[in-house]
């Protein structure tokens, strides 16, 4: 199958409320995003949190970027301002978090090393819908259902979606970070690209066995990266300037209104990438899709990495 470049305009995507489980009012816009790997899912999405909004302590069995556009993400040990980034392991806990301020943000969520299968946002509702219709209450992050024999369930939100789409308990990953790992943006100094005139790079950092990365890319006026096949699948989401591909022009920002995303598979090819103004865009480098082809090229057991066992 031939792999794919995805641009489109963030307010092209429209926003739904989102959140499954927890406190308070969140939106959503879920870009399309396919790994072209069956078997390995990821989402990647635009979120704004409303005042109220909350998430007690919890975990993941995946792992997690974030990305702050607008507003404080108020997480407890590790608040986001505007332009920082997070990273989020499976198996570390993190929070809670509770929204005094409005925030908008981006976020990935993709299957860690464990290998522990991506659930995405869609499948969660689902859940939590037929969990409610079944008697069960989701408040505060929590969720709640008295059987008929007078037990009180209790257990996270996220949990019990999970637990219902899967069949079994949900078992976290040994966190391989002892606590989330916060990137402060401003500390961080611009390195000219060795190639590319006009072009710089901010590298917040790459994390795990297959190296996922986060940063920023920036663009003079007038710099242009040529046409290209790509090596390792990428996200970008353009915050500001602009940039012209495919004979289109693509605005950035950091509003629910203006910005561009675009995702290019590794192996893609990718067409002349101008700026007449100049451009800068958020990044996140993803070497584990190439990595996972190539381990399922190398072993032949095609049916099992599918599962998510390749690491």
């Amino acid at each position: 199958m031939a792999k794919t470049v995805t641009i489109c305009a963030a307010a092209d995507i429209p926003a739904v409320e989102a959140g499954i489980g927890r406190a308070g009012r969140m939106l959503a816009r879920g870009f399309p995003l396919d790994t072209g790997i069956p078997g390995v899912g990821m989402e990647f999405s635009w979120t704004h949190y409303f005042v109220g909004y909350g998430t007690p302590r919890h975990t993941h069995t995946f792992d997690q970027f974030r990305y702050a556009l607008e507003g404080p993400r108020e997480i407890q040990g590790g608040i986001l301002q505007p332009g920082d980034c997070g990273f989020y392991p499976e198996g570390v806990h993190y929070g809670p978090q509770l929204q005094t301020q409005e925030s908008s943000g981006l976020g990935l969520q993709f299957m860690g090393p464990a290998g522990v299968p991506y659930l995405t946002h869609e499948d969660l509702r689902n859940a939590r819908d037929k969990l409610k219709a079944e008697g069960g209450t989701f408040e505060g992050g929590v969720y709640t259902k008295v059987m008929p024999d007078g037990r009180k369930i209790n257990k996270d939100g996220h949990a019990a979606c999970f637990e219902y789409l899967t069949g079994r308990k949900i078992e976290f990953p040994k966190g391989r970070f002892d606590a989330p790992i916060i990137m402060r943006a401003n500390a961080t100094q611009w390195v000219v690209d060795r190639k590319l005139k006009g072009v710089e790079h901010k590298h917040f950092g790459s994390f795990g066995e297959h190296r996922s990365g986060v940063g920023m890319h920036r663009m003079a006026p007038g710099a242009r990266i040529p046409a290209h096949t790509q090596e390792d699948a990428e996200i970008l989401y353009l915050t500001a300037g602009s940039i012209n591909y495919g004979g289109k022009t693509w605005k950035g920002g950091t509003t629910q209104d203006v910005g561009t995303y675009m995702f290019i598979q590794n192996g893609a090819e990718v067409k002349d990438i101008t700026s007449e103004a100049g451009a800068t865009a958020f990044f996140i480098s993803l070497p584990m899709l190439a990595d996972i082809e190539a381990t399922r090229a190398a072993t032949g057991d095609a049916k099992k990495l599918a599962a998510g066992a390749y690491a």
